[in-house]
């Protein structure tokens, strides 16, 4: 038991620490998107009966990319239109209920190389955010803290680097949460 906390305490000490950092590059590579096409990956299954849906991750997506301002895309669009805003949550569930898990919020897009300016292009994470935590069957909800949080994230560089136009149907500034928004 004692090996078993170490080694996830170990692994949560470590993982920001090997995780890359968040470049200007990669925000960068937000400017122009007009709006995002989102795809929830399948979430596991034993995840599944404990209660997390990847209809309600949907639905949060939404909410908050709408309420933000952000254009999302229910149907995939052409090659260069086509920028995927896509939501993982991978869960680990350990024999004795405890689950470890990430939230990845990422954008992938059509690429090209440069210096093969006649090569077509082929899809590539340009932009990356992610949480790891920890939690027990009956409190699955906690995994939508830091989807929020990483999903502000988000829509604060998507918005620093895309001019907002003014809209009489959303909000011009991003809600700052407290932790009772959480509280359900």
């Amino acid at each position: 038991m004692k090996r078993i906390i170490f080694t996830t305490f170990f692994v949560l000490l470590m993982l920001p620490m090997l995780a890359s950092s968040q470049t200007l590059a990669s925000k960068e590579s937000l400017r122009g998107l007009q709006s995002v096409f989102i795809n929830i990956l399948p979430i596991a299954s034993d995840a599944q009966a404990d209660g997390l849906s990847a209809n309600q991750i949907r639905k949060v997506v939404e909410f908050e990319l709408n309420k933000a301002g952000v254009l999302f895309r229910k149907e995939a669009q052409s090659e260069q239109e086509n920028a995927n805003l896509i939501i993982t949550i991978d869960t680990i569930k350990h024999p004795q209920g405890v689950y470890i898990f990430t939230v990845n919020i990422s954008v992938v897009q059509e690429m090209q190389i440069a210096r093969l300016q006649k090569q077509n292009t082929f899809p590539a994470e340009t932009y990356s955010k992610r949480a790891l935590g920890l939690t027990t069957p009956n409190q699955m909800d906690i995994i939508y803290i830091p989807l929020k949080e990483k999903l502000i994230e988000f829509i604060r560089d998507f918005l620093a680097v895309n001019q907002k136009k003014p809209s009489v149907h959303t909000g011009s500034s991003i809600r700052h949460y407290t932790q009772s928004d959480f509280i359900k």
